[in-house]
């Protein structure tokens, strides 16, 4: 799921965005959130609780921090979201490339024009870290691998049970949203392998991400979530193994 923020001060043209945008996400069959923000104090508001925007259109000429004062202040925090500045001035494009803007759009804005900057944007965003596209029901659903914290099977599909971005983890909080994914554990694990060495299948209807294991014991592995899942006959030691092993590989690359 891409994270897409808007914010503009003017009312109409923040829900004329917003539809463009639904449209956009509709017939590329991309699965999107939006939020919509009227100012830049707002937007920093919602930032901390959504902890990564994916795509983010900014108006430039707001009262209080302007548009373009607030995508430096994004850059000096090391958030890599992709910038559109849609606004009805072009007194700033030159400075756009200062905070690596992936376009600048004049008002009205032209659908066309606006799809093609959202697909750049998009790309971009996905060349940045790893990831894997799922099949729904509704349509195809991006998913960072940091995301996902375990599989589970479900007949002839498989539940993806992800930590919700919105919420309180550095509070202790641990939220959860499930995400049906129309393919088997097995070929679903073997996608995660390909990109990863994180996910390790713990019993014929869990693969775990190790990086949210808590703690293992003889019988169960227990999550960050709280959530204890079956360890199979004979996979507890490969499962330790895979644990250590993971954990020295972590420390050594940090």
């Amino acid at each position: 799921m891409f994270q897409l923020t808007i914010c503009d001060d003017e009312p109409a043209s923040l829900l004329l965005l917003e539809k463009l945008v639904k449209e956009w996400a509709k017939n590329r069959k991309i699965e999107i959130q939006i939020h919509l923000c009227r100012n830049a104090q707002q937007l920093l508001f919602l930032w901390e609780d959504v902890k990564a925007v994916d795509i983010l259109l900014l108006d430039i000429e707001m009262p209080g921090m302007d548009g373009m004062s607030l995508a430096h202040k994004l850059r000096e925090r090391q958030e890599e979201t992709e910038i559109l500045f849609v606004t009805g001035f072009d007194d700033y494009v030159l400075e756009g490339y200062d905070v690596d803007a992936v376009s600048y759009l004049i008002k009205p804005v032209k659908q066309k024009q606006l799809f093609f900057c959202l697909d750049k944007a998009a790309g971009r965003r996905l060349k940045k870290e790893k990831f894997l596209l799922f099949e729904t029901a509704e349509g195809l659903t991006k998913l960072r691998l940091t995301e996902i914290c375990y599989l589970e099977s479900s007949a002839h599909d498989t539940l993806i049970h992800c930590e919700c971005r919105q919420g309180g983890k550095e509070q202790g909080e641990h939220k959860q949203n499930i995400l049906r994914c129309r393919s088997g554990i097995q070929k679903t694990e073997q996608s995660l392998e390909k990109e990863s060495r994180a996910f390790f299948r713990i019993h014929r209807s869990f693969v775990v991400n190790l990086a949210c294991v808590s703690r293992i014991t003889k019988r169960d592995v227990i999550m960050d979530s709280g959530e204890a899942l079956p360890i199979a006959r004979g996979r507890w030691e490969a499962l330790n193994r895979a644990y250590l092993n993971y954990y020295y590989e972590s420390q050594r690359l940090s």
